[in-house]
């Protein structure tokens, strides 16, 4: 009786506090990633924290393994009020990840491939208002010199990306950039690469930062803003960013783990604009909180639903510590 009691105070205590006014006005929040369904069922405790999360805007991944990721974001978008921009991660290139082999699988072989895996995505999309985040770790690998980078025509299939997804408008287009090669010297080449792939300056926003990581916001905005500045002055590049923060809220992991690490947080609501940061577009949630990095730390396989993980991040995180909503137990009791 008292479980089922503390259960439906919990829950009026969430509505209350999620409610549809409370999300990011402008960036749609109608991805309801599957991992949580899942999860809903399996851990029925933790629903209602699970619900909170997911009313939040997260991103959609358009990828070239799942066979039904037109089908996603076809939903997705077509539940979009108007004006409210879904994001979708574009992770297709063939030979992904050709370095660390993580991701590397896919249906996409070649650039005819890759040009119809975007076709498709354009097609769901239509003249919809959309962001998109384009190839996760891809301009690293390029703006690092790795060789497999350029025997795999990651350049040339970016400026083909770019070219199709460009068709739109109303596409807010960022290339993703890993934290880890900005600053200093590497950002005059990762500008200079990409004053190839948009040549005009019209197709290409600017850069997202953090992609699935932990980085504290701070440490992200200055990044940005020496990124942004080296970008301005070597090629003419007017770059703006996008930050994922949907696991930063305490920081990165004081010896680097990226995998599952812990005492990490479930990062602030995703924000357009955010003020005091004039070159920040958006705050984003790209990874979805909950979602393992992969088979490290008591962590499934990458993108299933990780229960402890989920329960670190949200005790530690932004409901918790700012919103003051109860912390949650990996068991029921």
């Amino acid at each position: 009786m008292l479980r089922s009691f503390t259960a439906a105070i919990f829950a009026i205590v969430l509505s209350l506090t999620t409610s549809p006014a409370s999300a990011s006005v402008g960036l749609c929040a109608t991805n309801k990633p599957y991992s949580y369904s899942v999860a809903k069922t399996q851990y029925p405790h933790l629903k209602s924290a699970i619900e909170a999360v997911e009313a939040q805007p997260i991103a959609t991944w358009y990828t070239d393994r799942s066979q039904d990721a037109k089908t996603q974001v076809q939903n997705v978008v077509s539940k979009c009020p108007a004006g409210d921009r879904p994001t979708v991660v574009v992770y297709g290139l063939p030979n992904k990840d050709c370095e660390g082999h993580h991701s590397s699988d896919g249906s996409n072989k070649s650039t005819a491939d890759y040009a119809a895996f975007l076709e498709s995505l354009v097609a769901a999309v239509g003249n919809n208002d959309v962001i998109y985040i384009l190839e996760p770790d891809a301009i690293g690998l390029l703006a690092g010199g790795s060789e497999c980078a350029v025997t795999n025509g990651y350049e040339a299939n970016l400026i083909v990306a770019l070219g199709i997804l460009g068709k739109n408008p109303r596409a807010d287009i960022y290339v993703d950039v890993g934290y880890w090669v900005l600053g200093g010297q590497s950002d005059a080449k990762i500008a200079a690469v990409l004053a190839k792939l948009d040549p005009t300056g019209k197709r290409l926003k600017g850069i997202s930062i953090n992609t699935s990581n932990f980085r504290s916001t701070d440490e992200l905005v200055r990044l940005c803003s020496t990124f942004s500045a080296t970008a301005k002055k070597t090629t003419g590049l007017a770059a703006t960013c996008v930050l994922d923060i949907s696991r930063n809220f305490q920081g990165p992991d004081p010896n680097s783990q990226w995998c599952n690490p812990k005492g990490r947080g479930i990062g602030r609501p995703p924000a357009v604009h955010p003020a005091a940061y004039p070159l920040i577009d958006y705050f984003l949630w790209i990874k979805p909180p909950g979602e393992s990095d992969g088979t490290c730390n008591g962590g499934p396989n990458a993108g299933a639903f990780f229960a402890e993980g989920f329960v670190d991040l949200w005790n530690k995180g932004y409901f918790v510590s700012v919103e003051g909503q109860p912390q949650i137990n990996i068991t029921t009791a």
